[in-house]
């Protein structure tokens, strides 16, 4: 909830019509999801402009909107500003300052949604939460998930980046108490150029961090492992540490597990989802539950009791035991990797289908060949590809697997492995949502 007043006082903008003392209770940048008492903002893309759907919005029950050009209004909040986007940040960092609430910020190249979910499920045992609904974590919808905020005590926040100062832009409107990264990959490599440039811009969450705040890092990755604390409290989770490191690590098709010593005393901690990377996620989670006094004993019920945001690794189990593992969300090198590495559990036939990882620029031929190589000792039965860049992966992983195959569209892949899947198979698909390999789950499916 905001004031009209707090609102012209945010955005620095001009109250053309209106009550200052009006207050806002829902805030959308999408007319069609106005009801009575919203507060509407027309944002400016590159094919559509807002501006055009205010009289929409109105007609829905907006009673509020800010707009970058005056508005013949007489019944409504019309308040002017420069700039519609701009005044959504500086709205969200108003109400960052001016409430009671603690911010953990979460940025990476892998693994963002994941560790925000479990984060949330272990800072929900103590506080009431808010986090960012799906991957919602750029410049609309980082404001828009703190302007959401009602009396929550702790906002856990979702920070995405596709190029360098993106990242600088959100912290400072967040202002973590603590951030964390879960990692530094290949994600958008094409547009920021090296994975030093994508450290550098994942490193831009600092700059936001409140006064002694805390950064907590997978000292797991290669380039995390160099970061050192300048301002700020540093905490390194991962093999590579004393404080949070795993211990006798078990992973099966379904599930992880490992034991933890904190303080001399030992915990076992179960996760409920499969894979190496979510034990790493799982030490982010409990050090940031750490940092806000939540007892160990609650941070791992929290770990244990978390839910997967939708589309993430989902396991989807057909007739005849056969089960798939949809990776078709998204992919790059290293979410490629962990989902290998939990097919590689199975004991049964294993068949990775796997299609292009997109926008990798001049780094196309060598990641896909890094992916390619990594079957090497994972005992993966059967690997079908589709997608120009996927030829990479077959060249490089044909010594590791029984069989190799490379088809030229999804419909000639669907049709093969509709005659080729046996009872008991485990099939991972996965590649970058441009593929479209959800085609492929979909089909499968039928």
């Amino acid at each position: 909830m905001i004031t009209i007043r707090e609102i012209v006082e945010a955005t620095h903008g001009t109250l053309l019509n209106g009550n200052l003392e009006d207050e806002v209770i829902h805030i959308t940048q999408d007319s069609r999801q106005c009801t009575k008492g919203s507060m509407y903002i027309p944002l400016i893309g590159e094919s559509m402009d807002g501006h055009q759907f205010i009289k929409s919005a109105f007609d829905n029950g907006a009673c509020t909107i800010i707009t970058d050009r005056p508005v013949e209004d007489t019944t409504h909040n019309i308040i002017l500003v420069k700039d519609t986007t701009l005044a959504l940040g500086d709205m969200a960092r108003y109400v960052r300052l001016h409430r009671p609430v603690k911010v953990v910020g979460i940025t990476g190249s892998v693994g963002k949604t994941s560790t925000k979910d479990m984060i949330y499920s272990v800072v929900s045992q103590k506080y009431k939460t808010l986090k960012t609904l799906g991957n919602y974590n750029n410049q609309i919808g980082l404001p828009l998930t703190i302007l959401r905020h009602t009396d929550e005590e702790v906002l856990v926040l979702e920070m995405g980046m596709n190029h360098l100062r993106e990242i600088a832009y959100l912290t400072s409107i967040a202002l973590p108490d603590v951030a964390a990264i879960t990692n530094v990959g290949t994600a958008h490599i094409g547009e920021v150029g090296g994975r030093e440039n994508i450290l550098k811009a994942k490193m831009e969450i600092v700059e936001g961090l409140k006064e002694e705040g805390t950064l907590v890092i997978n000292d797991d990755n290669d380039l995390l492992h160099q970061v050192t604390a300048d301002h700020y409290h540093l905490i390194k989770v991962g093999e590579q540490t004393d404080l949070y490191k795993p211990l006798h690590i078990k992973l099966d098709l379904l599930s992880s597990e490992f034991d933890l010593e904190v303080n001399h005393q030992c915990y076992h901690v179960f996760v409920p989802v499969p894979g190496k990377h979510f034990i790493t996620n799982a030490l982010i989670a409990i050090a940031i539950g750490q940092q806000l006094d939540i007892p160990m004993d609650d941070c791992i019920k929290g770990v244990a009791s978390f839910e997967l945001t939708k589309n993430r690794m989902d396991m989807i189990e057909l007739k005849n035991h056969i089960r798939i593992i949809d990776g078709t969300y998204n992919a790059n090198v290293d979410s490629m990797k962990s989902s290998l590495d939990v097919l590689a559990t199975s004991k049964t036939r294993k068949i990775a289908v796997l299609g292009d990882m997109l926008e990798l620029g001049d780094y196309e031929e060598k990641l896909h060949k890094e992916v390619g190589n990594y079957f090497k000792g994972l005992n993966i039965d059967t690997l079908l590809c589709v997608g120009p860049a996927s030829q990479y992966i077959i060249d490089a992983a044909k010594p590791y697997v029984s069989m190799a195959l490379h088809f030229k569209d999804n419909t000639a892949l669907i049709q093969y492995l509709k005659e080729y899947k046996e009872q008991n198979d485990v099939i991972l698909v996965k590649a970058s949502n441009g593929m479209h390999l959800k085609e492929v789950v979909e089909a499968l499916k039928e």
